[in-house]
């Protein structure tokens, strides 16, 4: 048995491009992951596309479910059990609060099993 071994707690991973993405520019993401009372993980990579993080987080979160937000602005919410180039939403970083907020709702509600809010 390890005595050092490390427990992650289950979590989304929200993965962006920390060469131009501040990590305030998406807190309404954020806070609509929090609304549904599901824990998450904000992380700066080297990737640039929504596309790449988005798979990257959702294959490394134990949720399976990962948000990546890319260099151009693209956000994407994408779940494990799909297809890369098939994510299940693709907005934009400018779109408005509201839609933000959904897509993080989404995400916690993907992880729930229950209905998403339409966007």
């Amino acid at each position: 048995m390890a005595i050092n071994a490390k427990i992650t707690k289950p979590h989304i991973n929200v993965f962006y491009h920390k060469g131009s993405i501040i990590a305030e520019s998406f807190n309404h993401v954020i806070w609509g992951i929090e609304e549904e009372g599901i824990p998450y993980v904000i992380e700066g990579k080297q990737e640039e596309t929504a596309l790449e993080l988005a798979c990257l987080g959702a294959e490394s979160s134990n949720l399976g479910v990962g948000i990546g937000i890319g260099k151009d602005g693209l956000l994407i919410l994408h779940y494990n059990k799909l297809q890369k180039d098939h994510p299940l939403f693709r907005i934009k970083l400018k779109d408005s609060a509201e839609t933000l907020r959904k897509i993080g709702a989404n995400a916690a509600r993907l992880v729930k099993g229950i209905p998403f809010k339409a966007i």
